[in-house]
């Protein structure tokens, strides 16, 4: 019995300290934001997205239509959209005082809706500082091929 309640309260703890983890993200520019986004992305973190995602967030998808912050965070909780794996290259940063643009590419698969892509994008990532911290405001993709 006491064994098991050391095995409850240790489970308790864990979930506990990844919660902090993911309320805690500070990145320090643009740059880190879009690093910090990308790999939430593939490892399903909302509690991560919340945080780095600025509340008017929205990504323009391949056919331009925007799709907003809780929309997106809903369809890889939900398991609608699960990136498999993603490579970042050829990341470039600029940086405008309290607003950074972040470009570059991503050779991403998964499935979307059970349909396997293996995509290579080009992207652009818009990171604003305000309030004393980063956030995502807004990305755009666009297919190479």
């Amino acid at each position: 019995m006491k064994m098991l309640r050391k095995l409850i309260l240790l489970i308790v703890l864990s979930g506990c300290t990844l919660v902090a983890r993911s309320q805690s993200v500070q990145p320090m520019d643009a740059n880190d934001c879009a690093l910090i986004l990308f790999k939430a992305l593939q490892d399903k973190d909302s509690g991560t997205l919340q945080t780095i995602m600025s509340p008017d967030f929205s990504v323009t998808n391949f056919d331009g239509q925007p799709l907003e912050r809780n929309f997106l965070i809903r369809a890889l909780e939900e398991g609608v959209l699960k990136i498999e794996s993603g490579m970042l290259s050829g990341m470039r940063t600029r940086n405008y005082g309290d607003v950074g643009l972040v470009q570059g590419n991503w050779s991403a698969r998964g499935q979307i809706q059970n349909i396997s892509f293996n995509n290579d994008l080009a992207y652009m990532l818009v990171a604003v500082k305000a309030g004393g911290s980063w956030k995502v405001t807004a990305l755009q993709f666009t297919p190479l091929r």
